[in-house]
């Protein structure tokens, strides 16, 4: 039976509760064999790139925040399609940089979206919840205080915006 509260079916359910469990049981989007790994295509060595320029490339437990609000375990997802279906807002900003994170701690669930301390990059410029901004370790040392960046800084500093997930309901709110 399905929940009148989930329009987005089971399936995307159980797959976004696998992945903030970490993954189990869920294939990885990439499985290495020991071989080298066939050579991506065009448009995504160039997703790739982008992420790489984002100081976001994929590498197994890799710390992302210097200071971490949430106190979260990320887990770098790059099947971006999945916030077609519950995140549309971030959906833009997670294609461009080929990416988006999945956060679990002892508070709840998070996601984060790439971006950088813009405005233009905020989704849905922090209505839907995505009101919470974190550096890239080592960015916070460009800046005082978000209060105080300037417009440069804003520019040149990347990090992720980062809202609450509910895992039941898929409902983004504002840590």
């Amino acid at each position: 039976m399905d929940n009148p509260n989930n329009p987005y079916g089971p399936y995307l359910l159980y797959f976004l509760s696998q992945l903030m469990k970490g993954g189990a049981g869920l294939q990885p989007a990439v499985q290495t064999t020991g071989q080298n790994p066939p050579s991506p295509a065009p448009a995504k060595a160039a997703e790739l790139h982008n992420a790489e320029e984002t100081g976001a490339a994929e590498d197994v437990g890799r710390t992302y925040f210097g200071q971490d609000e949430t106190g979260c375990s990320w887990r770098r997802e790059e099947r971006v399609d999945l916030l077609e279906k519950f995140c549309r807002e971030g959906y833009f900003m997670a294609k461009k940089h080929g990416h988006f994170l999945i956060g679990q701690s002892r508070e709840g669930s998070f996601i984060a979206i790439p971006g950088r301390f813009l405005l233009e990059e905020q989704p849905a410029g922090g209505v839907t919840g995505f009101t919470l901004w974190q550096p890239l370790a080592g960015g916070e040392g460009l800046y005082e205080s978000l209060e105080t960046m300037d417009e440069e800084a804003a520019k040149t500093v990347y990090g992720y915006w980062v809202a609450r997930l509910d895992p039941k309901t898929l409902t983004i709110s504002e840590v």
